[in-house]
């Protein structure tokens, strides 16, 4: 089973995917935060832990405190020592081509998408 964890500083946004996942019945163990620090501290704590660490990330850009820049930094420092490949796919309302370019230099950044309200 695919597991995801979706970070996003929005609750809405969290809701809007929980229902899109139960309704097309994808990822029935999916993860919800509203930041990123707790994500890095979860991962460091089960680095090697197959069964705990997720193997898809949806995370957003632009939160406060901690962003999703802030996430990408730390997670590069750290992807290397998991136990397990994580893919990262950037869910953002940013259309700025350099965000999308920054993001993509990440070996773990498999995709870059647009949200649209």
């Amino acid at each position: 089973m695919c597991k995801l964890v979706m970070i996003d500083d929005n609750p809405m946004e969290h809701m809007i995917m929980q229902r899109i996942f139960d309704r097309y019945h994808l990822f029935p163990n999916a993860s919800h935060a509203l930041g990123g620090q707790i994500i890095i501290d979860f991962l460091i704590e089960n680095r090697t832990n197959t069964v705990e660490l997720p193997d898809i990330i949806f995370l957003d850009l632009n939160m406060p405190e901690f962003s999703g820049r802030d996430f990408l930094e730390q997670f590069e420092r750290l992807y290397l020592s998991f136990k397990k490949s994580i893919s990262i796919y950037i869910l953002s309302s940013s259309i700025c081509q350099d965000e999308k370019l920054k993001a993509k230099q990440y070996l773990f950044v498999k995709g870059f998408y647009i949200e649209t309200h």
